[in-house]
């Protein structure tokens, strides 16, 4: 308490910069501040991004040009994964015109959208599983129990990695075959 008194003395005297200042030279609570919030809205992005700002004009930035990049990645797949197949968009242009045909390939494409929804589910779920079971082990560091079925499961990813790896008409009877036996 007693070097409380002594400091509360010469507290005027002490010229303290504050630890959230800065050398800047700006001011809060000035005009000034926020500018940038009432500048409004900028430009809008198009497909190819934003094309008329000030880094495009003034200061002659270029946007990437994707189709050369994506070139330039040699043995890399690159996959843009904004990018959508709008099935019936897809459809149209197959010229489709038997709607028992057409809703049968509608269903097969639109499966591959709810199997890559279902692996997205499936990738947290499966971090989270690794965590309650090295939680799991670390209480019970003797047991030989199993908290997931992992073997199971990798039975079955092998099976998924199977199926998809191979081509259409390695994976299942070609069309004659199936025709003939219906």
């Amino acid at each position: 308490m007693k070097l409380k008194a002594s400091m509360s003395r010469y507290k005027y005297k002490l010229k303290e910069t504050s630890t959230i200042s800065s050398t800047s030279g700006f001011t809060s609570g000035t005009t000034g501040e926020n500018i940038g919030a009432t500048m409004g809205r900028g430009p809008k992005a198009g497909p190819k991004g934003v094309t008329d700002n000030t880094y495009v004009k003034k200061f002659k930035y270029r946007l990437v040009d994707r189709s050369a990049l994506n070139k330039a990645a040699k043995g890399i797949e690159v996959k843009q994964l904004w990018e959508t197949t709008d099935v019936d968009d897809y459809l149209k242009s197959l010229n489709v015109n038997d709607i028992n045909l057409y809703n049968h390939i509608k269903e097969r494409i639109e499966g591959f959208n709810t199997l890559e929804e279902k692996i997205n589910i499936l990738i947290p779920l499966l971090a989270k599983a690794k965590q309650k079971t090295l939680e799991y082990y670390r209480n019970n560091p003797t047991s030989y129990g199993v908290v997931y079925g992992t073997d199971m499961a990798i039975e079955y990813l092998n099976d998924l990695i199977d199926l998809f790896s191979n081509k259409p008409e390695e994976s299942g009877e070609s069309e004659q075959q199936q025709s003939q036996n219906t």
